[in-house]
């Protein structure tokens, strides 16, 4: 995962030199190949535990009453889990560009939650800057990752409120200078629970996560998908707001 600054660098290089961006995507390419390769072969062995353990329990069935050793098949479904979550993850390492009406994308995202945010008696609504929408209407980017991000970003800002509240889509730009390259500016805000400091700083580290039943993945895969278009997020959250702050470089 990279920083902002690593990002508006890259963004500047890729700019000067558009073929540097077939070669990060070749060197990404091999990774997700190299990734599947490994996930691919850890699950033989797995699959051989998770058989043996079976086969033990039927031939002894006294084992059952071992004091740890229910602990072994819950140790193999973990790992099978986080496999499951590795391939995810893994899918998302390549984009496939185009040039996107964000503004259509960002209010077609909106609209799709608008019968859940009714149901829950939410606020759900979405501003846009004056001026901005030039920028906006032609962007070069993968639309169905980016909206695979925002929509992850806005069922937890869901899980977050309760009747009453409000989520807030902003859209706005930052002009640049001769250091840092202009942005688009994407923001979803909500009034709900904050998140606890302790959770801050791992926030966005996959298969860490402080849910019940939750998986780690889904904030992970909202940061990969935005640091393959060179761009950054970042939050704020307290007892007024919390504030996901997505950059993209024009």
């Amino acid at each position: 995962m990279f920083s902002e600054q690593n990002n508006d660098s890259f963004a500047y290089m890729v700019k000067s030199h558009p073929e540097l961006e077939t070669m990060i995507q070749a060197i990404i390419d091999e990774n997700k190949r190299t990734t599947s390769m490994f996930v691919h072969e850890l699950r033989n062995p797995l699959s051989l535990l998770r058989g043996t353990i079976q086969y033990i329990e039927t031939k002894h069935p006294e084992t059952v009453e071992y004091k740890y050793w229910s602990q072994l098949q819950d140790l193999v479904n973990d790992m099978e889990h986080m496999m499951a979550d590795a391939s995810i993850l893994n899918n998302y390492n390549s984009l496939v560009k185009e040039n996107t009406d964000l503004i259509t994308l960002v209010n077609n995202v909106k609209n799709s939650f608008m019968p859940q945010a009714s149901s829950k008696q939410i606020d759900l609504y979405l501003t846009i800057e004056p001026g901005c929408e030039p920028y906006f209407l032609s962007y070069h980017c993968d639309a169905l990752k980016l909206k695979q991000a925002l929509s992850n970003l806005i069922k937890n800002a869901f899980e977050a409120t309760k009747p009453g509240d409000y989520i807030h889509l902003g859209l706005c730009h930052v002009l640049g200078t001769e250091q840092v390259p202009p942005k688009l500016v994407i923001q979803i805000i909500n009034n709900g629970l904050p998140i606890p400091e302790y959770e801050i700083d791992n926030i966005f580290v996959p298969f860490v996560t402080y849910k019940k039943g939750g998986t780690g993945i889904g904030l992970a895969v909202v940061k990969k998908i935005i640091d393959l278009h060179y761009g950054s997020i970042s939050v704020i959250s307290n007892d007024e707001i919390i504030q996901f702050t997505i950059l993209l470089p024009l």
